[in-house]
């Protein structure tokens, strides 16, 4: 926080989403790690199924690796599926999960997606709004010019927009990914549990994020209107 001292009030906005959140780590780490010791039947890599998933759904990219577990992601600008290498080489329910859910978010993407769309519309508003709205607050409240920190939260709440479009979209892919994997036969129905599981687990970590985000532009919020009293005052 920008603000001299701790303000304990903080702690009443913060702390529901760093409850969920730590809640949210708590359940992704072990259904990842649960998971990741379980082969599927198909015993199919996730490269496997992604090359098998992009032949029957006629739907184009590349694939770059990455060193790290859940450090997976899809890149629109390029058309790159990024996969980790444990993904990428595993043969378990983790892998197929996680290498399913980023193609879901391809499907989005080719098929035009609307939310998909603003999304990747937004991103370089929300990296230049963050930044800048931060500037704006820590100016509006070192020089208790409420209207400068007013302008300062617009900016910022682009972040929170970002949160709120980003956790539809990840509950959607998780959807597609389900339907994409059973449509094309890659995974058993005693498997779908745990597939969904990881899938869960991984889009409730969004949700914790939007609350994170939520709660420090209520905060940001509640900050400017008591400066504003105070100038009234």
């Amino acid at each position: 926080m920008f603000f001299p001292t701790f303000d304990p009030i903080y702690l009443l906005f913060a702390m529901p989403a760093l409850i969920l959140g730590f809640g949210a780590t708590l359940f992704l780490n072990y259904s990842v790690k649960k998971n990741n010791q379980i082969e599927t039947k198909r015993k199919l890599t996730g490269i496997e199924i992604a090359e098998q998933i992009g032949r029957s759904e006629n739907i184009k990219f590349q694939i770059n690796l990455l060193p790290d577990l859940l450090s997976e992601s899809y890149d629109p600008s390029s058309h790159t599926l990024n996969l980790s290498i444990d993904s990428a080489h595993g043969r378990t329910i983790t892998s197929t999960a996680i290498t399913a859910h980023e193609l879901g978010h391809i499907v989005q993407h080719q098929k035009n997606n609307f939310l998909f769309r603003i999304r990747t519309g937004i991103v370089p508003l929300v990296n230049f709004g963050t930044n800048f709205g931060y500037i704006l607050l820590i100016i509006g409240f070192v020089l208790e010019f409420s209207s400068l920190a007013w302008l300062g939260v617009i900016f910022f709440s682009l972040a929170t927009v970002f949160a709120l479009v980003t956790v539809p979209l990840e509950f959607d892919a998780s959807d597609r990914a389900i339907k994409i994997l059973e449509r094309n036969q890659l995974i058993f129905p005693s498997e779908k549990p745990a597939i969904k599981s990881v899938l869960v687990a991984a889009s409730l970590t969004y949700v914790a994020g939007l609350f994170q985000s939520l709660g420090q532009l209520l905060y940001f919020v509640f900050r400017i209107q008591g400066l504003s009293r105070t100038r009234e005052g």
